[in-house]
């Protein structure tokens, strides 16, 4: 270590140091100075990075509201509102009708008590309070705070607070005036001042804990982060290609703001300790500004009443004047005219006057920000949290900030010590959360890449590179494989409707209960559940029928497929002969399977060696592609982090993830501990990797800490195509997360739908002995049968367990998306 090294790391901001080849410095921020720990009943714990971009606002709000003093109306105070574009005030106008429409959402409510973090000027304090009884509200802002609160309005009290003090004094005092609970908290407009989504985490668990039964949080004005390059390329004007890319994508990075999408506020809000739904609002004011097409609102429902479902209906311009509220529909697939120029377009402005002497509302889709949506009657908007569940892509200003922070104490602390100060000094944060949207794209490309090198290096594609050719696999060569997954579930279709109807265990002109079929295939008990999930599969797919009473009949006969498909399709997919083999052979024994006279295993492992055996599986298409591809992000989190890097893989098995994972950590500096339930794998590993890695037992479905593991002691876990042996996965992550410090990331690969030659062959490995629970029986797949989570559940159970997605693989529409093997990134919030 160098002088330079020890003085830069004896800051408490700076984690690492490295040294370019051009004599500069890049100094990493030590993860704690970016976290928010909350600490339930209290103001949450920010690291000091948070605490200074906060402080940092406090001072901007203050001199803007200093210095407009006097300018405005009292009941309008626009001091701060300026257009992006041209920098001059928006219209008072547009902002009267903004605050119409605030107020509006607001009132439908109907809350008696609200508390407003952030209240700025007290716009929606003068429209609000007439129709309460209590008010508080909040500012970081001493000038306006003073102000409002020495109006000595009725039943109003503010106090200086910043938005995360909720549980702070002053907060506490002033509600205690309420008498009650506040049945409403309103952050209008305020996200976009947050730092970070581990934050925003923090304010909305402090403010849904707060709020009463029934109560709402309402988060106004969010600017949408899926439209982050539609707005900057919208700021930069008519410049021409490639010029407009490249500056709308630097001016995006620069963004000083917090952006959410639907997907983000449902990860931070899943875990929050009391249920929630949610209602997403798109913005419906007359002019196309910022403010109308790049913003949302959004309403968390706490301890909601159950209510029934919306009917969901597609979009049909001509049934518009139709639709009524008699029950409760939503209308999805609107496109916004703000963004769209097809017939059936509509702004949202155009559907609210469509629709103004109906109980209806104009929504964003959650999944396309170029979209609406319409509810019937107005609650009938709100959704579970699961229905917004996915892998979010947030743009979050802490990490710009932190960066120039870094860089201006790096070099204070070097001029203070007498050393050299390097002319180029840049900065970085930890690979993960706290980064800006265009960086999160980035890297997921980087690590796709990787993936389709893999596969292009390898050959598993059927592209194996020569010369100097690109080896990176582009989809085109990848266009076999939808062909080859659908082929498979063709067979696997046909010898279980084959097998069901030539035994005679269900018929067409008498029904049966699954548990008589069950019985009619003689399957043994612990197989009883493989059975049941054919029967759903085989009623989904139109081969059997069920009648009123949920009893089955054989529906219509499966078309004859040639088994000769499965060597192709193998052979596609990146299979060896072997596995085609084992399918072949478990379609064909499917009854001695059932009656357990023969065993998977012995089919799988024909000549008993286990490890042999299983990586035949590790090397196709899918796996090759994602291993890889989480190789990449090992690399980078251990190129980003203290060193060494900490990782722990769970379910490691025959180490075919392991040597991806290995491969993309090259020569960086790691303690690294390979884990399983088996001590065969563990040690299995210790002879193929040595003593690079250490060796130990872990159980995904018992307490990890309990189990020796460390809390906290892991940068990055690995669990590839393990969760999904979780007898509750909910609760298995929730283990996980214990062993993250902070910032640390779990690394996830997994099914996401079910396959139908894997459902009529490999799960018979998966039954539970005796007296044990049956797969997912605590979690989404609770009562299914399922073993695999859809791609939505997955994400769903992530966000709960307070681990947020933040990068998923393959991406949708490619042909790698075919196999439905995914990768998944989350960082512990």
């Amino acid at each position: 270590m160098t002088s330079i090294d020890g003085v830069l790391l004896a800051h408490p901001w700076i984690a690492r140091v490295d040294h370019t080849s051009t004599g500069g410095l890049v100094v990493t921020a030590d993860p704690a100075a970016l976290t928010v720990r909350r600490d339930p009943g209290r103001p949450p714990v920010l690291g000091d990075l948070v605490r200074e971009h906060l402080e940092h606002w406090g001072e901007v709000y203050d001199w803007t509201y200093r210095s407009g003093q006097g300018e405005h109306r009292q009941e309008l105070d626009l001091s701060g509102w300026r257009a992006t574009d041209t920098g001059l005030p928006l219209a008072a106008e547009h902002m009267a009708e903004w605050v119409d429409r605030t107020v509006e959402l607001v009132l439908r409510l109907r809350p008696s008590r609200v508390l407003e973090l952030g209240c700025g000027t007290g716009m929606l304090l003068h429209r609000l309070h007439p129709h309460l009884k209590g008010y508080v509200g909040t500012d970081i802002a001493e000038h306006v705070v003073s102000r409002l609160d020495g109006l000595d309005l009725p039943g109003v009290r503010v106090v200086r607070a910043a938005a995360h003090e909720i549980n702070g004094t002053a907060v506490r005092q002033a509600l205690a005036g309420l008498g009650e609970r506040p049945d409403c908290v309103l952050l209008n407009s305020v996200t976009q001042c947050f730092p970070s989504v581990e934050y925003l985490r923090a304010v909305l668990h402090d403010a849904i804990d707060a709020v009463a039964p029934g109560g709402t949080v309402i988060v106004g004005d969010i600017r949408h982060a899926g439209l982050l390059d539609a707005y900057a390329r919208w700021l930069e004007g008519d410049l021409p290609e490639p010029e407009l890319t490249i500056a709308a994508e630097r001016r995006a990075a620069a963004d000083t703001e917090l952006l959410l999408d639907p997907a983000t506020l449902a990860a931070v809000v899943a875990s929050a300790d009391r249920p929630v739904t949610v209602s997403l609002f798109a913005k419906t004011l007359t002019a196309d500004t910022e403010l109308t097409r790049y913003r949302f609102d959004a309403v968390l429902h706490v301890d909601p009443d159950p209510g029934p479902a919306p009917a969901v209906r597609e979009w049909d311009v001509a049934e518009l004047s139709q639709l009524s509220s008699s029950a409760p529909v939503q209308v999805r697939g609107i496109p916004n005219a703000l963004f769209r120029s097809t017939p059936d377009a509509l702004s949202g402005a155009e559907l609210r006057a469509a629709l103004s002497d109906r109980d209806a509302v104009v929504l964003i889709d959650p999944d396309d920000p170029a979209m609406l949506g319409v509810a019937l009657p107005a609650t009938a908007a709100a959704g579970p949290v699961d229905d917004l569940a996915g892998v979010g892509r947030p743009h979050e200003p802490l990490g710009a900030f932190a960066r120039a922070r870094l860089v201006e104490v790096a070099r204070r602390a070097l001029r203070r010590a007498g050393l050299p100060v390097p002319e180029e000094v840049t900065a970085r944060l930890p690979s993960g959360p706290g980064h800006d949207a265009p960086a999160l794209a980035r890297e997921a490309e980087d690590a796709d890449t990787a993936g389709r090198l893999a596969l292009g290096v390898t050959g598993r594609a059927g592209t194996l590179s020569s010369g100097g050719g690109d080896p990176v696999v582009p989809d085109s060569a990848l266009d076999h494989l939808p062909a080859a997954i659908q082929r498979f579930d063709e067979i696997a279709l046909a010898a279980l409707s084959g097998l069901i109807a030539d035994s005679g265990a269900l018929r067409s002109d008498t029904s049966r209960t699954a548990e008589q079929v069950v019985g009619a295939l003689g399957a043994a008990p612990r197989h009883a559940w493989i059975v049941r999930r054919w029967l759903s599969v085989l009623h989904a797919e139109g081969l059997a029928r069920r009648d009123g009473d949920g009893r089955y009949l054989l529906g219509r006969e499966s078309r004859p497929v040639a088994m000769a498909g499965l060597d192709q399709s193998c052979a596609a997919l990146g299979y060896p002969q072997e596995m085609a083999t084992f399918f072949r052979e478990a379609l064909a024994r499917l009854p001695e399977l059932l009656r357990d006279e023969i065993m998977a295993q012995s089919l799988l492992f024909p000549d008993g060696d286990l490890l042999t055996s299983l990586s035949k599986d590790q090397n196709n298409v899918s796996n090759t592609y994602l291993n890889a591809a989480a190789g990449h992000v090992l690399g980078r989190a251990a190129a980003t982090r203290a060193q060494p890097l900490r990782v722990i893989e769970l379910g490691a098995g025959a180490g075919g993830s392991t040597a991806a994972a290995l491969e993309g950590l090259r020569e960086a500096e790691i303690d690294y501990l390979f884990t399983d339930i088996s001590r065969f794998f563990t040690m299995a590993g210790k002879e193929r990797f040595g003593d690079r890695l250490r060796y130990g037992l872990l159980d995904i479905n018992a307490d990890l800490v309990e189990q020796g593991a460390v809390r906290g002691g892991a940068d990055v876990v690995i669990a590839a195509n393990v969760l999904h042996c979780a007898r509750n996965a909910g609760r298995s992550l929730r283990w996980i997360r214990e062993l993250l410090a902070p910032g640390g990331l779990l690394v996830v690969t997994e099914a996401v739908r079910e396959h139908y030659l894997v459902l009529a062959t490999m799960q018979f490995l998966l039954s539970p002995r005796e007296g044990e629970p049956d797969l997912g029986a605590g979690d989404r797949r609770g009562g299914t049968g399922k073993v695999f989570f859809t791609g939505r559940e997955l994400p769903a159970e992530l966000a709960e367990a307070g681990l947020r997605p933040i990068l998923e693989l393959p991406r949708a529409g490619s042909p790698l998306a075919s196999p439905a093997q995914h990768l998944f990134v989350a960082a512990k919030i």
